[in-house]
């Protein structure tokens, strides 16, 4: 089952995106020696690899190579860094510095350069293999040497963003671009046997037709860069469900409904399809509501941009706007984060701002989970914060006549994503 996506710290945030966890702590090979461990691909032209650093004294010299050293490649300096001393960036409890030749990044706990550290090689070659080693000196003036680890860069995976059954015989994908992609090429399986239907250029979204009524497709998608006759691929996607079958999610897919009061039958319709697809591919019934609300939260940020012309244009106003077009203002997005919780059946109402506040016609959620009801903004990236919390930050009011009484005090996993109130 799909996850959502979740706010980690910012080493997570930099490395965690391209498939580079945190590895279990190893014990160094010989006492003061450096260690390096995992080596990934960090997209088309970057490298990201881990080290256990002792203590030491002077610099860091990391060295690189275009072929097998133990072949007869030759290593080359790539960067270096001192162990003390460094101009460090903090940001989300992690440091950050540049190496001397600026080509190499250094993400560690601490500006001391000891324990688990990560270091960032950009500007390479995509489809190239490159070779690592790493050289610290110790107290007592010895040159220590690391292992070697090689890796290969690649296109980064491309994303599966949103998709669903655009009718009872097509379906529609949408995914976020990657790097250096040249073409993406997308497959399909309604039974045992994995098929490609289509390969595009530079697409980022696709609608397979011809397909049958009431079944299940799966798709999956990767990237394509070819260079000098070398073809060089990404890992697959996730896999995503469609089905074509009549959606029996739950909500008000009524005429007047509350998703888009002007919305007509046939866009109330995609919008259910959508909100079907979400739940079959997002949610899990292990999960709890905190989790399935971050999921929906998270679905929508990804899928929804603000619609700058106007709510007037395209139902920016609605939940088609926000889960089907994918632009919306604070009423779509509002709208379209009621129609996913109802989906998933998770207490949710639709506000509205009054006139005493600071934007009279902004629009956001009230969302139940553990029991206490939590204020969401998806629009502008407000997450489970109390109504104390969201009239002080934002000058929001509202009549609470026909609504629960929120929480005096923020969720413990609730906060702030961004801070982009539009009108």
């Amino acid at each position: 089952m799909r996850k959502s996506v979740k706010m980690y710290m910012y080493l997570f945030l930099l490395l965690c995106i391209v498939g580079v966890g945190l590895p279990a702590r190893q014990a160094q090979a010989a006492e003061g020696e450096p260690v390096l461990k995992e080596i990934e691909a960090n997209g088309a032209d970057s490298l990201v690899f881990s080290a256990e650093l002792s203590e030491s004294w002077g610099e860091i010299n990391i060295y690189r190579a275009e072929a097998d050293p133990a072949a007869g490649g030759q290593w080359q300096l790539a960067d270096s860094f001192d162990s003390y001393g460094n101009t460090w960036s903090s940001n989300g409890g992690y440091w950050q510095t540049t190496g001397k030749k600026e080509k190499m990044t250094c993400v560690a706990e601490d500006s001391a350069m000891e324990g688990e550290v990560y270091f960032i090689d950009s500007g390479l070659e995509l489809g190239k293999t490159y070779y690592y080693r790493i050289s610290i000196e110790n107290f007592d003036d010895e040159v220590l040497y690391s292992n070697v680890v090689s890796g290969e860069t690649m296109l980064s995976t491309p994303e599966i963003l949103k998709g669903y059954a655009a009718s009872n015989t097509s379906a529609k994908l949408s995914w976020q671009k990657v790097s250096k992609a040249q073409k993406y090429i997308i497959y399909r399986k309604s039974g045992k046997k994995w098929v490609k239907v289509k390969t595009l250029k530079k697409a980022k979204t696709y609608t397979d037709k011809g397909l049958k009524s009431g079944k299940t497709y799966s798709y999956k998608i990767r990237a394509l860069h070819k260079s000098g006759g070398r073809k060089s691929y990404s890992a697959y996607s996730s896999v995503i469900r469609i089905s074509t079958k009549t959606p029996k999610v739950k909500g008000n897919y009524k005429s007047g409904s509350v998703y888009g009061p002007s919305l007509s039958t046939s866009k109330l319709l995609e919008v259910r399809r959508v909100v079907q697809s979400f739940k079959d591919n997002y949610i899990s019934k292990e999960m709890s509501d905190y989790e399935k609300v971050l999921s929906a939260f998270n679905f929508i940020r990804a899928n929804c941009g603000y619609a700058w012309r106007g709510w007037q244009y395209n139902n920016a106003n609605t939940a088609w706007g926000a889960l089907v077009y994918g632009e919306a203002q604070c009423s779509g997005f509002a709208r379209g984060m009621k129609a996913l919780c109802d989906g998933i059946g998770v207490p949710c109402y639709y506000v509205h701002a009054n006139s005493r506040a600071s934007n009279p016609s902004h629009q956001w959620n009230f969302v139940k989970v553990g029991g206490k009801w939590y204020v969401l903004d998806a629009q502008s990236g407000v997450f489970l914060v109390s109504g104390k919390t969201f009239q002080n930050s934002f000058g929001m009011r509202w009549n609470t006549k026909g609504l629960p009484s929120v929480s005096k005090t923020d969720h413990p996993k609730g906060g702030f994503a961004a801070s982009v109130m539009g009108e």
